[in-house]
């Protein structure tokens, strides 16, 4: 085990830094020094899934279970290339005064492919008694 390594499992057991801290840090000091991910998860993300579930036995709520092709995703980010310029400041407004605020400038791929692999396992329990999870397999 390298000294890095032994220095971070160190400040993680006298709770100078959290779990996540640092896995974060571990993979930081992981990834080769040429650039190219050292993380394989990162590329076999195949599938976004969205699960709705009802919690508890006397729930009567649907389950609902959406698996999207990650390929499918990554196209889309494609088909903002198509948008016409004039047409990219109309869109944004549009989606800026339902409250989604969105630059197509700023927007990369990579980004998406971080928010993603960094999304792990999203979840949210509806006053309604639905548990829903948003998570990359």
């Amino acid at each position: 085990m390298s000294n890095e390594k032994k220095r971070i499992l160190e400040m993680l057991s006298q709770n100078k830094i959290n779990v996540d801290e640092a896995e974060r840090l571990l993979a930081a000091i992981e990834e080769p020094s040429d650039g190219t991910n050292a993380n394989p998860e990162k590329k076999m993300l195949k599938y976004l899934r969205v699960l709705v579930e009802p919690i508890g036995p006397d729930s009567k709520g649907d389950r609902v279970n959406v698996r999207i092709p990650m390929n499918l995703i990554r196209a889309g980010l494609k088909w903002i290339s198509l948008i016409p310029k004039e047409a990219r400041g109309k869109v944004e407004s549009a989606l800026n005064d339902k409250g989604i605020d969105m630059d197509f400038k700023k927007l990369r791929p990579e980004d998406f492919e971080e928010i993603l692999f960094n999304l792990n396992d999203l979840q949210v329990e509806v006053d309604g008694g639905e548990k829903v999870r948003v998570f990359c397999e």
